[in-house]
């Protein structure tokens, strides 16, 4: 151990003299580029600092400005409900008897005054002879009522009866009277009855129902066809009160019915009921639609919106965008890299509160829409992508 530390010990005195200077010249020179660094950020600072706060520009992005131009507002209100047809003829029985014929189904197309069946007119024929020949027997004895009346009147200015005798004639006369005069009222309904034997189609439509069979024997008023037009089919759609006051008879509705992906139908406010429905306080209203194409049918199921307002060339804004203070409401505009103070007159709120329109401002102008407090007029602004 001894021997080793004399014979390294020469060795280590030279390395330590050749390492000293090195690191002597290393620190000179980190010291070297440590105040370079200061000089430099000391030279920057003061000139940042230099600039009033209100002169630096504040950095706005897009989505928090609007280019105004010229817009269509509408205001609507939602509405939904179920289509119906607008008219719907419910067939029924006229006579009492049995049906030999039904040649129509359901969705097969008919034309107003088309067969849709037939009774057995046998009997109804019948019934028919037996009125014309009790008539025809009622006509006789009113004839012989009247030379009866017309003797004893001659006889009566004779003095030859008496007045019992002439006021009996005339009675006789009055009744055969009546009695024709019901009689040709039971011929008359004997034949309707066999004119209804003939069942025709009210108007022109399809046929929604049959619930009838031949072979069937009916009495008078039962069920027999159904026959709806879908030519015009109407929506019945129930709105809370809320709404209603907004609208009116005339007003476009714009719909879009189950089944027809984006298609839109237009139709109009044709009605609105004078009472809520009990339950729910909805009221409902009746919206018509033109359906030539049949392609709407009943059942459907039909939501959309109805224009109860609309103005062209509007200019809108967001509610946060319009300010407020003692000289009254204003908009800022970024114009020239500076905020510029725009007096605006509010007209009036569209879109449920979303928009409100306003008079003051001109097609391109840059207004400031997001909620941005500390921003006043005359700052100089800069407009970076976001």
């Amino acid at each position: 151990m001894i021997d080793a530390a004399r014979t390294d010990g020469p060795a280590a005195k030279p390395r330590r003299r050749l390492l000293l200077p090195l690191l002597i010249a290393g620190a000179l020179a980190a010291g070297g580029v440590a105040w370079k660094v200061t000089s430099s950020h000391d030279a920057v600072s003061p000139a940042a600092a230099s600039l009033p706060p209100a002169e630096r520009a504040v950095e706005l992005s897009p989505v928090e400005l609007t280019r105004m131009a010229p817009r269509r507002l509408t205001e609507l209100v939602r509405l939904s409900g179920s289509v119906k047809p607008m008219e719907q003829s419910m067939v029924k029985s006229e006579v009492a008897a049995r049906l030999v014929e039904v040649p129509v189904r359901e969705g097969q197309a008919v034309r107003k005054g088309e067969v849709l069946a037939r009774f057995d007119t046998v009997e109804l024929q019948a019934k028919l002879d037996e009125k014309l020949s009790n008539l025809e027997g009622a006509k006789a004895q009113l004839v012989l009522a009247d030379k009866t009346r017309a003797k004893n009147l001659a006889l009566r200015q004779k003095d030859i009866v008496s007045e019992t005798n002439m006021d009996q004639a005339q009675s006789t006369f009055r009744f055969q009277q009546a009695t024709v005069a019901a009689l040709e009222a039971q011929v008359d309904l004997a034949r309707k009855a066999l004119r209804d034997a003939v069942v025709a189609s009210p108007i022109d439509g399809t046929v929604a129902e049959r619930a009838v069979n031949p072979g069937e024997t009916l009495a008078v008023n039962a069920k027999m066809f159904s026959v709806v037009d879908l030519s015009r089919v109407e929506v019945e759609a129930a709105v809370p009160a809320d709404d209603v006051a907004r609208l009116k008879p005339g007003q476009t509705v714009r719909l879009r019915v189950e089944g027809f992906g984006e298609r839109d139908f237009s139709g109009q406010i044709a009605r609105i009921n004078p009472m809520a429905r009990a339950g729910t306080r909805a009221i409902p209203v009746y919206i018509v639609l033109d359906n030539a194409d049949g392609a709407l049918r009943g059942g459907m199921f039909a939501a959309g919106d109805a224009v109860v307002d609309e103005v062209e060339g509007a200019f809108a804004l967001p509610p946060a965008a319009v300010r407020h203070d003692q000289d009254g409401d204003f908009v800022l505009v970024v114009s020239g890299g500076r905020v510029e103070r725009r007096k605006v007159e509010v007209l009036g709120a569209w879109s449920r509160g979303d928009l409100v329109e306003v008079r003051g401002l001109a097609d391109g102008d840059l207004a400031v829409t997001a909620p941005l407090p500390g921003l006043t007029a005359g700052r100089a602004v800069k407009v970076v992508d976001s």
